[in-house]
């Protein structure tokens, strides 16, 4: 009976020495996609806050559209982590796609003054399930 305990356990042993080299091998070329909205988006001071933002990975996709009720100056803003601008829109509609440099980035309307025609926004990013 001790033999058959043994050998379980060595069978059991490699199959889960297979699995984990399977799944490192496999992970980093899975991904998920992540969607998200953002109602009355506005940035009015940039280096207050970063809501309503996204954290995405390096090298993840994300893609959106945003509408306002009037013409206004729409932004995609890097915060924390990221910098830059990786969109910049004007009118009452738009959409935009940009490839994270991974951080986090906050999007709205500008308004540096005060009260403004804040934005909708929805949208996806898709991008490793195990950013490495």
């Amino acid at each position: 009976m001790e033999r058959w305990e043994r050998r379980g356990l060595l069978i059991g042993a490699v199959i889960v020495a297979a699995v984990t080299v399977s799944v490192a091998l496999v992970a980093p070329h899975l991904t998920v996609r992540q969607q998200f909205v953002f109602h009355d988006a506005a940035i009015y001071d940039l280096s207050r806050s970063c809501a309503p933002a996204i954290d995405a990975a390096r090298d993840t996709v994300v893609s959106f559209h945003w509408s306002t009720p009037a013409p206004t100056i729409f932004f995609v803003v890097g915060c924390g982590g990221s910098t830059g601008v990786p969109y910049e829109g004007n009118g009452s509609s738009g959409s935009g796609a940009f490839v994270s440099a991974g951080g986090w980035y906050k999007f709205g309307a500008s308004c540096p003054e005060g009260p403004c025609i804040a934005a909708n926004v929805s949208g996806s990013f898709t991008g490793p399930l195990l950013p490495f």
